[in-house]
């Protein structure tokens, strides 16, 4: 971990969770603000993400320090869940607990996402998190080992001549793509798409005749899109 990043609210509520009556209370206190911090962050990288695809140049350092920003909280996130997660699946927490346990993983590094995959796979069966946060964390997991993903939920920002577009990332199998996503209660990709393209402010495409080889080749300048 960044020997560089402040602690004091890891280890405040690491503190609660460790040497308190660790109720679900406590827990669940301590995830909502877990969840704030996780959702304000994103939020203006988003903003600022929108305003410099718009032409903005000037806000470009804003948006790289809140990238690094992000990602300090993201670690410091991790290790309060980790806690949380010590001896396995808290009981009798909200919903929102859960949701916020797998989306701390969901922006965590690999290597966490890898170890704790198994334990969404088992809130996600048991429902206690919605059905479709294993597919996602799987299609991530992909993506980041440069494999194809399965259920189109990952998405990568490409930049080519002074444009920034976003690409879904190749499927196993396109053919199925729409039907699989039906099944865990996912828009098909081509209004997710839509719905990328109107948040982003960026356009966003899913064309399946990308293979990851073009992706990376599109990443290193090499194939024209």
């Amino acid at each position: 971990m960044n020997r560089n990043i402040t602690l004091p609210l890891v280890i405040f509520f690491t503190s609660l969770i460790l040497y308190s009556c660790s109720t679900s209370r406590i827990i669940d206190t301590t995830l909502a603000k877990v969840y704030e911090r996780d959702q304000n962050i994103r939020k203006t990288a988003m903003e600022l993400t929108r305003s410099v695809s718009q032409g903005n140049t000037m806000l470009v350092d804003s948006l790289v320090k809140t990238t690094n920003k992000m990602n300090q909280i993201d670690e410091e996130n991790i290790i309060i869940v980790e806690n949380i997660l010590k001896n396995g699946i808290p009981e009798n927490l909200s919903k929102e607990s859960y949701e916020t346990i797998w989306l701390v993983i969901d922006h965590a590094s690999l290597e966490k996402q890898e170890r704790y995959l198994p334990i969404i796979e088992e809130m996600t069966s048991r429902r206690i998190i919605s059905n479709n946060r294993y597919a996602i964390l799987y299609d991530r997991i992909a993506m980041k080992e440069n494999r194809l993903q399965r259920y189109g939920t990952q998405t990568i920002q490409i930049a080519s001549d002074n444009t920034l577009r976003i690409f879904v990332w190749p499927v196993e199998n396109p053919d199925k793509l729409d039907s699989l996503r039906n099944s865990i209660n996912l828009k098909p990709i081509a209004e997710y798409t839509k719905v990328i393209s109107e948040e982003t402010g960026i356009q966003a495409t899913y064309d399946p005749s990308l293979s990851i080889e073009d992706i990376n080749k599109m990443k290193t300048g090499r194939l024209e899109i």
